[in-house]
């Protein structure tokens, strides 16, 4: 059961030594004490996490940092599907031509 259990903080650390025991608590406390000496860096209480604006203003900082640092090869692609996209509509124009009737 240990095994699965993710301690983001010495609070959450309590509460789930506290479940795991059942209630006791001068077990809860041995348990605790146990877990806590190895993890002197776990902070008091969980992190606050991040609101939707900083989400999305680490998103997008992300996507534009990507694009500045694969300017070459997005620049490839596209002159690559446009130099595809420039056969195909010449080899349609051709293929147009040749099947139209004379007027005359």
């Amino acid at each position: 059961m240990l095994q699965k259990l993710q301690f983001t903080s010495k609070a959450s650390l309590k509460q789930q030594c506290l479940f795991i025991t059942g209630g006791n608590i001068k077990e809860t406390k041995e348990l605790y004490e146990f877990l806590v000496a190895d993890m002197p860096d776990l902070p008091d209480i969980d992190p606050i996490p991040p609101t939707w604006q900083e989400n999305t203003k680490s998103t997008v900082n992300g996507i534009f940092s990507w694009i500045q640092q694969n300017q070459g090869t997005i620049s490839q692609g596209i002159d690559y599907l446009r130099g595809l996209f420039s056969k195909n509509a010449a080899a349609a124009a051709e293929e147009t031509a040749e099947a139209l009737q004379p007027i005359n």
